[in-house]
């Protein structure tokens, strides 16, 4: 059984952002599904100095910069927007399985 980490990052605006707290609430809601340690997840908030910075990395390691709002998996770009549970679900299982 594959036990490949998975990192998601939501590309969002954290402060009064509905849809990267919708993203959080979705992956907290998913997590008690995958073995403890493969799932992480953090938000790359483009309103700090930190979050610029890391959008921009992940620009160049995307071949294009990520929208506002966005999930990037395990640094390639997933969705251009905030996705469904169950569509967040499948990409996330995906991404376990696929060792990328």
């Amino acid at each position: 059984m594959s036990r490949e980490k998975v990192l998601v990052e939501i590309v969002a605006k954290k402060k009064g952002c509905m849809m990267c707290d919708l993203a959080i609430a979705i992956l907290e809601e998913i997590s008690p599904e995958f073995n403890p340690g493969v799932l992480g997840w953090q938000v790359v908030d483009v309103g700090s100095r930190e979050g610029v910075a890391r959008h921009a990395e992940l620009g160049s390691i995307c071949g294009r910069m990520p929208a506002v709002p966005s999930i990037v998996i395990n640094e390639a770009i997933a969705f251009d927007n905030i996705p469904d549970m169950e569509s967040l679900t499948v990409a996330v299982r995906e991404a376990s399985h696929s060792g990328n």
